[in-house]
């Protein structure tokens, strides 16, 4: 398998994840202080998304892990619907597996780096 070719599906399903994250309160109806986090969660999601498929670095997987996070703590604060909360359950529980998936490939990578260089 080509080098991080893992970390480049994981932060492609990431940046569709948070695209859904951002188009969800189309379909769900979310409202209010919901709609931001979820309008903000999901611009961060895409954002360190694309800069892990170009930077190889683990700081983006770590950000967007501290983001699914959110999602899924946001789910139980909001006063949402049940669909709604289970949406975010959902996506919250995929993008912290994706984040930490990537994270862990990019830091074993420069792991091996190191060892080999040295």
């Amino acid at each position: 398998m080509e080098r991080l070719s893992q970390s480049r599906l994981a932060s492609a399903l990431t940046v569709i994840l948070g695209a859904w994250v951002m188009l969800s309160p189309v379909f769900i109806s979310i409202t209010g202080a919901a709609l931001v986090s979820l309008l903000i969660t999901g611009g961060v999601m895409i954002v360190f998304g694309l800069a892990q498929l170009i930077w190889e670095n683990s700081l983006p997987s770590w950000v967007n892990a501290v983001a699914a996070i959110w999602l899924f703590i946001s789910a139980f604060t909001f006063t949402i619907s049940t669909a709604a909360t289970w949406n975010q359950v959902i996506v919250a529980v995929i993008a912290f597996a994706l984040a930490v998936w990537d994270g862990a490939e990019i830091s074993e990578v420069h792991r091996l780096h190191k060892t080999h260089a040295a």
